[in-house]
């Protein structure tokens, strides 16, 4: 994505920064943004083309341990608590970029940002 290929990169990023790099790379399969709310409220409404992690409570690392470490991470969960959370666990596992929304889903939404119902 913008920063150097095989350095390791973590950070929040605003809904903004998170929307202009979804739409940068909306279809490159290299990119893959996990909603890490439960099941019910990615029902309710998501990020396009988000795909549910459930974060199941401590199963997250379990979870996250086998898929490919090298693609670009968007991390969200509803407020960006659990995001920041698991982003650093997603450090830990040696994922090479992964980028957490700040303010979570809601912030997303306070930012006016499309959502998928």
């Amino acid at each position: 994505m913008t920063e150097n290929k095989n350095e390791q990169t973590v950070r929040t990023i605003t809904p903004e920064e998170a929307y202009k790099l979804i739409e940068k790379y909306r279809n490159d399969s290299d990119l893959v943004i996990l909603d890490v709310r439960p099941f019910d409220e990615f029902v309710e409404g998501h990020i396009y083309g988000a795909q549910n992690l459930d974060y199941d409570g401590h199963e997250f690392k379990k979870k996250v341990q086998n898929i490919d470490k090298d693609k670009n991470y968007i991390i969200y969960c509803r407020s960006g608590v659990r995001g920041e959370y698991f982003m650093g666990i997603m450090k830990e596992l040696g994922f090479i970029k992964v980028y957490n929304i700040l303010g979570g889903f809601v912030g997303w939404k306070v930012s006016k940002l499309p959502v998928v119902k």
